[in-house]
């Protein structure tokens, strides 16, 4: 269970060549493009929770839960593009 505020990820080796180089060029170390990448992708996370929450607490129901996930994923689009409307400084 991911109860601490820190993960530890072992890299095979063609991997941290290929950051070694990423960072000579960006400057973006592993650290900071794998942080980057779990902020963006928590939406997907959170649609993909919540659909399993909902299909898991309607049992009887027999709930798709890809059905739900990509209910959320638009809902989540959805609000994404009006938060956007709203605030046009929002970057995606």
């Amino acid at each position: 269970m991911a109860t601490k505020s820190f993960v530890n990820v072992e890299l095979q080796p063609e991997t941290v060549e290929l950051f070694d180089r990423y960072h000579k060029y960006t400057g973006t170390s592993p650290e900071a493009y794998i942080q980057q990448l779990v902020e963006k992708t928590l939406p997907t996370v959170e649609a993909m929770v919540a659909a399993m929450d909902e299909a898991s607490e309607n049992p009887d129901q027999n709930l798709d839960v890809m059905e739900l996930f990509g209910k959320k994923m638009a809902e989540a689009a959805l609000a994404q593009k009006e938060a956007a409307k709203a605030d046009p400084l929002i970057v995606n």
